[in-house]
């Protein structure tokens, strides 16, 4: 299995590597702007660390690149790098954070499949993750605050219900897909998961996904979320 991650020096990103090298017969691209002193100890011969700024176009023409010297196809695409600053109440919110963290969480992972499209075309039932949240739920948004956090995720799941439309043509299943709330710097020691707990749900639901799940909303045990 041949996979790219993005936002892997800590977190959600960094737990997705620590399972999937577990494994074998993987080729695992861990992707990231900063690798961490534990990403780095991940780093063998089925785990090669990628430099990566997801908003810089350059960036991802030369991850792409690198990707393409090592294999001929993609297996799975995760688009889990993101961001969730402070400063979005509404006392507080300015357009320059609006705009900065639709970059990174909305515009990167679109222009990342559109990037990584031909090496997942020739992969083996090739699949595109995008790390959604329950915070992208318009029908769960009964709260104020985040306003840009909660927008950018509501647009990812409207870009993967897109994604898997144009994509459907290729074989290759697209799914928003929420973690829940994880241990993790973003999500705080308060949270309900540790990230060991979500990603093994995580590994779990992308290995059954089907072409049928493409476009769907799902939560990290695989049950449905609301939109």
């Amino acid at each position: 299995m041949r996979i790219v991650i993005t936002g892997t020096n800590r977190g959600i990103g960094l737990e997705l590597v620590q399972q999937y090298a577990q494994r074998d017969d993987v080729a695992i691209f861990a992707a990231c702007r900063h690798s961490s002193a534990e990403l780095t100890a991940l780093e063998s011969n089925r785990v090669m660390i990628i430099p990566l700024e997801v908003t810089d176009t350059a960036s991802i023409q030369q991850a792409v690149a690198q990707v393409q010297a090592r294999v001929s196809g993609l297996d799975v695409l995760i688009n889990n790098a993101g961001i969730n600053p402070s400063g979005q109440q509404l006392t507080q919110i300015e357009p320059d954070t609006m705009l900065t963290v639709y970059q990174v969480n909305t515009v990167a992972p679109l222009m990342l499949t559109k990037a990584f499209w031909a090496l997942l075309k020739n992969g083996h039932q090739p699949k595109v993750v995008n790390i959604s949240s329950s915070m992208g739920s318009l029908t769960n948004r009964t709260y104020g605050g985040s306003y840009a956090y909660c927008a950018s995720k509501a647009a990812l799941n409207m870009i993967s219900r897109g994604l898997a439309a144009d994509l459907k043509q290729d074989g290759i299943t697209v799914l928003a897909l929420d973690p829940g709330w994880v241990q993790t710097d973003m999500g705080g020691q308060g949270a309900t998961l540790t990230p060991q707990q979500s990603v093994a749900g995580i590994l779990k639901v992308i290995d059954n996904l089907t072409a049928q799940d493409s476009g769907a909303f799902l939560r990290w045990d695989g049950s449905k979320h609301a939109w």
